[in-house]
């Protein structure tokens, strides 16, 4: 590795493991032609049709800055998941779906709660001290326009702008979130389960790329490996993916803030296969792919303090007021029993009504991981045969994308799959011709007793 590879490891831009032709390239022309000429009366803007090699790569260049800018977007979502269900800064109860339930058509119940808990992050972020995600939230009103760290600032004149800027950022989700629920009643009063599922399937193609997650998708994950087990369409994993594996920040179901931020899909992944004996005791590598410099520093970090000996804490809330099916506690009872032990969860704050499992994760599983800053959209790593990846898996990830940018993602994940590799996604994917991607198999899963808290995870096969 040069000096300036090293300058820039340091600063966090090398974005791919120091292995030779391991660099990201986009799809060619030739490759996405089939993806073109499938979606020929529906191309982006900037497109020509058909598009030539100029009009193709400046759209890729352009769209690869478009598609990572809707990450300051979706932070500002995660700053309204914090707002409405946060916990370490008020005394409030969280608005969960459950509670506005409750509240029936009492909107100004509503409004009210929601108003002080905006008054009491307000007054909090003025002071973050050591809490990770009021300094996130600081950040965030910084890059916004108010400056919480002003030492010259009226602190009730402060206070009044930031409650302002609060209120409006969650005015905007409510509405957006009304949006989406209507789109998903209309989907679903036309009784067809395959439309409502298409409808679900790119449901955030034009909200902000959130990296909000809990660990729900994990159990879906593994029970669909299990499935794969039994029809014999896998037997060995030594290379992975997980694209998008998301910080557990805030999330209205199972996620809570007063824990560290942390990252649990490629710890549950590596936890299930090794359960289902899928893999061996050293594997397998992992890659995360994301376009979230918060996400990868998060894991070059954690891959960091592994090599130093520090081994990686995760917190496992399960939620006392949710009416979770046997399955599910089963899950959750045996999260990380095959890569590390049990360790003294912390204590959830009052009036936050949770049961808690903590697991320290052994370095060497930490030391599996491997961040690669890579737009699955427009690109992918162009890997030797014998290091092409075995699994790839992305939940709750193609929702934010088009039918058009999903074939796209397709074909750069088929370029990384060795053949007879699979892809599982919870979320349905384009099925055309040249994608070198077919359906094989599907798993559904239910968390609780509620008939909407669940996933459908569909197997995706490199032909």
């Amino acid at each position: 590795m040069t000096r300036r590879d090293l300058c820039l490891l340091a600063l966090g831009h090398l974005p791919l493991r120091a292995q030779p032709g391991d660099r990201p390239v986009y799809l060619s022309l030739a490759d996405a032609r089939p993806i073109l000429d499938s979606f020929a009366a529906e191309l982006p803007a900037g497109l020509g049709s058909p598009p030539d090699f100029a009009s193709w790569s400046m759209w890729q260049a352009a769209h690869d800055k478009e598609i990572r800018a809707r990450l300051k977007r979706g932070d500002a979502d995660s700053i309204v998941n914090l707002v409405l269900f946060g916990a370490s800064f008020t005394a409030q109860r969280r608005l969960t779906a459950r509670q506005m339930e409750k509240a029936g058509d009492d909107s100004e119940a509503i409004g009210k709660l929601i108003l002080a808990r905006i008054q009491d992050l307000a007054s909090a972020v003025l002071h973050p001290g050591p809490n990770e995600r009021l300094r996130f939230a600081a950040a965030w009103l910084n890059e916004n326009g108010v400056d919480v760290s002003d030492p010259a600032a009226d602190k009730a004149v402060l206070i009044k702008r930031i409650i302002v800027l609060l209120l409006e950022n969650t005015r905007r989700v409510l509405r957006e979130q009304n949006a989406y629920t209507r789109a998903i009643d209309a989907a679903r009063s036309e009784r067809d389960t395959g439309s409502l599922f298409t409808v679900r399937s790119s449901l955030y193609r034009d909200r902000g790329v959130s990296l909000d997650t809990s660990f729900r998708p994990n159990f879906a994950i593994e029970r669909s490996l299990a499935g794969i087990k039994a029809a014999g369409l896998m037997r060995q994993i030594r290379r992975a993916a997980v694209i998008g594996p998301g910080l557990d920040f805030t999330d209205k179901r199972s996620g809570y803030d007063f824990y560290p931020i942390q990252t649990l899909q490629p710890f549950a992944l590596v936890d299930s296969l090794r359960r289902l004996r899928l893999a061996d005791t050293a594997g397998p590598s992992v890659d995360i792919v994301d376009i979230s410099r918060r996400v990868l520093d998060h894991v070059r970090l954690a891959v960091a303090q592994a090599r130093r000996g520090s081994a990686y804490t995760v917190q496992i809330p399960l939620d006392r007021d949710t009416r979770w099916l046997p399955e599910t506690t089963g899950y959750w009872m045996t999260f990380g029993s095959e890569i590390g032990g049990d360790a003294p969860p912390l204590t959830a704050p009052p009036g936050v009504e949770v049961r808690m499992r903590a697991v320290s994760i052994r370095t060497d599983v930490v030391k599996l991981l491997r961040p690669v800053d890579l737009n699955v959209v427009l690109q992918h790593v162009p890997l030797a045969e014998d290091r092409k990846l075995d699994i790839i898996v992305a939940t709750n990830v193609m929702l934010y994308y088009p039918p058009f940018e999903q074939a796209l993602a397709l074909r750069n994940i088929a370029g990384m799959l060795r053949k007879g590799g699979l892809l599982l996604s919870n979320n349905a994917l384009p099925q055309i011709p040249g994608l070198q991607m077919r359906h094989v198999g599907a798993t559904s899963a239910a968390y609780s007793e509620d008939p909407d808290d669940g996933d459908n995870v569909l197997w995706y096969a490199r032909v």
